[in-house]
């Protein structure tokens, strides 16, 4: 019988038809481009965390038996003061702790993180782990949470990227609550049959969700915006999962019921301070979209853990609705920090009159960012938020049954623009995007491989804008109906 592993007891804990699955091997691993390359980011900043220790003894083996009786053997040889990857094993189940720091007679259990702050996340990790390695009989005195310094920079001692957070009091809290599951999820897990799903709120965030409780259910309540745990349990206790059984009687508030009564009814409403909205713009127009990364450690001198910048940008440039003249764009040098060289060209580019057109306030907040690294170029990128127009402003005034209560450009392009399509482009997603040139600026790719993903990145930025200009066409034909 294969051994429990950590995943597979937390899930299970939430939701014993998942865990269930994860367990049987009917969940399709997310092999995604972005989650290789974090999953990858963890591992170096693990393999960061062990050169701190020098004497550290590696319990570097597959097999997990195995693994464990070596961590016995080293527990038992006094000389070691440090253990990393030590294995536990008590009945099914298995875990492994990052680093164990000896402690007289018992030994303190960090677990590492490629995060900036606790979340419970961790201390549900942390809690696993100790229950295990105390269920084997091991001896812990603290559990500590190795994070991210965010105030690390380039060039500091490796013992800056760290900071350590004692955890020992909330994580022996959780290993009382999760000592009684021990048998019930080996139980679960162990069945023949798959656990019948039950809903909860868990369920809007499950990547098996329309394979499982919600497979045949049609524009779910989870559509609703900011529906609460509350709410959701009442419909839910009632066998109500979709929007078009929830009664007219059910207590919503005004943009819910906005959103349910659209769906329903299937119409198109919109909200006339729209046309206010619209009517702020000043031609030409530029549309501005940026992309952006971070990475866990800084790819440049200047910059923390995790800080935001841009890299690229795309503007469209119309004299009028529609009406295209121009297109500017600019890429980074991934070897460099090109901050200040994108924000001169932006400066350039964007001209002096007209609006700029963004989706959100994110180009807003980009912009103020570089305010701030460059006090010299405020006066000029101060002038350039002046003149931001918000598109997505106006897109939450239009109540559309397939945006379903969301309003972010890649659900708002199909069910405005049928001709105009991500679809096709090797990157189409921003989260892509961020990855991509984090490996490029990390030299985890050839020269050729560099080139060839600028030009996508440039693809996929260039679609953003053209994709506000065509929406934006939409909106005022709307008003026009």
């Amino acid at each position: 019988m294969s051994s429990l592993t950590k995943n597979v007891f937390l899930n299970t804990i939430a939701c014993p038809t998942f865990g269930w699955r994860l367990k049987n091997g009917k969940i399709v691993e997310d092999r995604s481009p972005e989650t290789l390359y974090w999953m990858d980011q963890g591992k170096q900043i693990g393999k960061l965390a062990r050169e701190l220790y020098p004497d550290g003894v590696f319990v570097n083996v597959p097999d997990n038996e195995t693994a464990a009786a070596l961590t016995s053997e080293i527990v038992a040889d006094s000389k070691v003061r440090i253990i990393f990857e030590g294995t536990f094993i008590t009945g099914n189940y298995v875990a492994k702790a990052d680093i164990l720091i000896r402690k007289g007679k018992s030994w303190d259990l960090v677990e590492v993180k490629s995060g900036l702050n606790v979340k419970e996340e961790h201390i549900a990790d942390m809690a696993y782990t100790t229950l295990i390695a105390q269920k084997s009989g091991f001896k812990i005195s603290n559990i500590l949470l190795q994070l991210i310094n965010k105030e690390y920079r380039l060039g500091m001692p490796l013992e800056n990227l760290f900071v350590r957070s004692n955890c020992t009091e909330d994580v022996l809290e959780m290993v009382k609550k999760f000592s009684p599951y021990l048998s019930k999820v080996d139980h679960f897990v162990h069945s023949i049959d798959e656990p019948e799903p039950e809903p909860t709120i868990n369920c809007k965030k499950c990547s098996e969700f329309k394979q499982c409780i919600g497979k045949d259910i049609k524009n779910p309540i989870f559509q609703i915006p900011r529906l609460s745990e509350k709410a959701f349990t009442a419909l839910s206790s009632e066998g109500i999962l979709s929007i078009f059984d929830i009664p007219e009687s059910f207590k919503l508030t005004p943009i819910q019921r906005q959103v349910v009564k659209c769906i329903k009814s299937g119409e198109v409403e919109i909200d006339p301070v729209m046309r206010e909205r619209l009517d702020e713009v000043v031609w030409p127009a530029y549309y501005l979209d940026f992309e952006t990364t971070q990475t866990a450690i800084p790819l440049y001198p200047k910059l923390g853990p995790y800080d935001i910048f841009p890299t690229q940008y795309s503007i469209h440039i119309c004299d009028r609705l529609g009406n295209i003249t121009g297109h500017r764009e600019y890429i980074a040098n991934p070897k460099l920090d090109c901050r200040k060289e994108l924000a001169k060209r932006l400066i350039a580019d964007l001209d002096k009159k007209g609006s700029i057109i963004a989706y959100s306030n994110y180009e807003k907040t980009r912009i103020n960012a570089l305010c701030e690294a460059f006090p010299d170029l405020e006066k000029p990128l101060q002038a350039l938020i002046e003149r931001i127009v918000d598109l997505e402003k106006s897109v939450k005034c239009v109540h559309h049954p397939q945006f379903a209560g969301r309003t972010s450009i890649k659900v708002v392009l199909p069910a405005l623009v049928t001709d105009l399509s991500y679809d096709g482009l090797a990157i189409s997603g921003g989260g892509c995007a961020m990855v991509v040139f984090a490996m490029m600026a990390q030299g985890m790719m050839s020269p050729e491989e560099i080139e060839q993903k600028k030009a996508e990145l440039l693809a996929y930025c260039k679609l953003d804008t053209l994709a506000m200009v065509r929406v934006h066409e939409q909106l005022c034909d709307l008003l026009e109906k």
